[in-house]
């Protein structure tokens, strides 16, 4: 990878009552909004063979996309602000979304607070160009 790209890795928690389809849903859906911003690569990951009889032949990290995208501080908050809109329609308060950055990481939820936003903040500084 270029010095000037880096991979943002979003792990989605939908909360304790949404179930695996539902999630997976969730993700396509986030994942739809990401790759219409300037970023290089929006994808999910395979974790794994799916079993014997299974019409895919990999399973997908359920709730993970892995975006790829230039190392500027522009493109991580269009992110970040992406992630926060899409998280505020989804009208549920229990659910979030962690960013990590070279396994430094931050949730974003939809309600935002002063304390988030300094967090955010500092959080797109380190990971800037």
């Amino acid at each position: 990878m270029a010095a000037d790209s880096t991979v943002v890795e979003l792990h989605l928690d939908a909360g304790d009552d949404a179930d695996a389809r539902e999630v997976d849903e969730l993700t396509s859906k986030l994942r739809r909004e990401l790759i219409q911003l300037d970023v290089d690569s929006v994808d999910r990951p395979v974790e794994g063979e799916a079993p014997e009889g299974a019409k895919g032949a990999d399973v997908v990290a359920l709730g993970t996309l892995v975006v790829g995208l230039a190392k500027s501080s522009d493109t991580i908050k269009s992110i970040i602000n992406s992630v926060r809109d899409w998280l505020t329609r989804q009208k549920h308060p229990d659910r979030s979304v962690k960013m990590e950055i070279d396994g430094d990481t931050i949730e974003v939820q939809g309600i935002s607070s002063t304390e988030q936003e300094r967090l955010i903040s500092a959080w797109i500084e380190r990971h800037s160009e």
